[in-house]
């Protein structure tokens, strides 16, 4: 059996990725507009709007970077629970996602019978 490499970014994504964006979207509207309402008043729409799209993105990129460094880090636990070891050691990480993720497959992991041969 071949192993294949883990992708960041697949096609079958696609409308998550859109999720994403609109959401990275409609945070930043939101930013800008209480940035003029309440911190600037003077400041015109598009230059507000333009600072909450760079700051809002950067902070997504930022979460980004640290959830595929955090999954680097899990992931010869999950090679160890895909082997059946009772106790995987797998790491905690600070993600409260990769965190669930975590507790759901050790829970999947205790939940099937084991097999004697493999």
């Amino acid at each position: 059996m071949s192993e294949e490499k883990a992708r960041l970014f697949r096609r079958e994504n696609i409308p998550a990725y859109m999720t994403v964006m609109a959401t990275w979207i409609g945070v930043s509207a939101v930013s800008a507009a209480v940035l003029k309402a309440i911190l600037a008043p003077a400041l015109s729409w598009p230059p507000a709007l333009g600072w909450a799209l760079v700051t809002v993105l950067a902070g997504m990129a930022i979460m980004f970077v640290a959830s595929a460094l955090n999954l680097r880090k899990l992931r010869r636990g999950f090679e160890r629970l895909a082997r059946g070891e009772a106790d995987p050691k797998i790491p905690p990480v600070w993600c409260p996602v990769l965190t669930m993720a975590t507790d759901a497959a050790i829970r999947l992991r205790r939940s099937l019978p084991e097999v004697e041969s493999r």
